[in-house]
């Protein structure tokens, strides 16, 4: 049997066995690439306000959010970016078991009056039901595990596939033709063409989906292959543990005066007695959410370390890389409309594929 019929029975069996899963598993990914906008159009009521002339410290905005739901903590703030934007304060159970456990809420505050607008559970709704199939199959870590098995097959036909097509240098005129008669050259065309367009999207589609399937054993691959591994964040000076702390407000204003021309996203407030805070945040130009991070000592708001993405370990610049890739953020709307139509051409790669098949058969 020759390299290239070896390749041929991978790409069709592999294809035959999950492409279906593969295909739907597509579906609900395109679905998800703009999940962030979606979730912004449901909420839209709550996270538009009317500007007055004074504003609440962001201390007492948080206060408010995290009296809504006293048995929880908050674990994040999302700041707000225009004077018209609410302030969303994310409280979890305390000690969760897991992510899925932490059962998050959103509480969206109106910065002026102090009002709560809403809150919302995280995970409900049909996004979320979506997000659940499309992460684990509603099953938890074995249908992590299978669509891990899903994501193994997508990468090994998006690796065949060119192979395939390449009908090699002396025929290269040939490899971009489509043939317009019989009807099944006519589909092999299309399936290949479509598939060499989109191969590698899907390659990087199926990568992350691999790494977020079996996390501890991609990590430990990719920390060996790069030579280093992600960076751990700084730790608390013995002398300024037990100190008050200097509250939120001081945190961002040290914040902006480490970097001036930089989009605040996010605080993570220190939960542990040596945890610093932590604020992402964005340059201009960036399209990706929370790869720069800054550290502050929450008593004294002073700066620990400042995480800047381009200066990162390599093996910490692939980590980090793993859901822009996977939801293709990286380049901002263009990449998202790209995954957008890569998730949905698995669909018509299984059937073209399935009924070239049934024809030979």
């Amino acid at each position: 049997m020759t390299a290239r019929a070896v390749f041929q029975s991978i790409h069709t069996w592999s294809g035959l066995t999950l492409g279906l899963l593969i295909a739907v598993l597509g579906l609900s990914g395109s679905a998800l690439v703009f999940r962030a906008d979606i979730e912004w159009w449901q909420l839209r009521d709550w996270r538009e306000v009317s500007p007055a002339a004074s504003r609440l410290s962001l201390d007492n905005v948080i206060a408010i959010g995290a009296a809504q739901i006293p048995q929880k903590e908050v674990v994040r703030v999302m700041l707000p970016h225009a004077l018209t934007d609410s302030v969303e304060v994310v409280l979890q159970k305390r000690r969760p078991r897991s992510l899925k456990d932490a059962d998050l809420v959103s509480v969206f505050v109106d910065p002026y009056r102090g009002t709560v607008l809403g809150q919302r559970a995280r995970a409900a709704g049909w996004l979320w039901k979506l997000q659940d199939f499309h992460y684990a199959l509603f099953f938890g870590d074995p249908g992590l595990k299978i669509n891990g098995v899903a994501a193994g097959i997508l990468l090994l036909l998006a690796i065949s596939g060119p192979l395939l097509w390449w009908p090699g240098w002396r025929r290269r005129h040939s490899a971009f033709r489509v043939r317009r008669r019989p009807n099944s050259a006519m589909w092999r065309d299309l399936h290949a063409l479509s598939g060499v367009a989109a191969c590698v999207a899907l390659a990087l589609i199926s990568a992350t989906a691999l790494y977020y399937a079996y996390r501890t054993t991609a990590t430990a691959a990719i920390t060996l292959v790069s030579g280093t591994s992600g960076v751990a964040p700084p730790r608390l000076s013995t002398a300024t543990i037990n100190l008050a702390a200097a509250g939120t407000d001081a945190l961002i204003a040290a914040a902006n005066r480490a970097v001036p021309l930089a989009l605040l996203d996010e605080l993570r407030p220190s939960r542990n007695a040596d945890a610093p805070a932590v604020i992402s945040f964005r340059m201009p130009g960036d399209a990706v959410f929370g790869r720069h991070r800054l550290f502050l000592d929450p008593a004294t708001a002073s700066v620990l370390r400042i995480d800047r993405y381009d200066a990162l370990p390599t093996g910490a610049r692939l980590l980090a890389n793993m859901a822009p890739w996977h939801y293709g953020s990286f380049g901002g709307r263009v990449t998202q409309w790209l995954w957008f139509v890569a998730g949905l051409l698995p669909a018509g790669l299984f059937a073209s594929g399935a009924w070239l098949w049934l024809r030979r058969r």
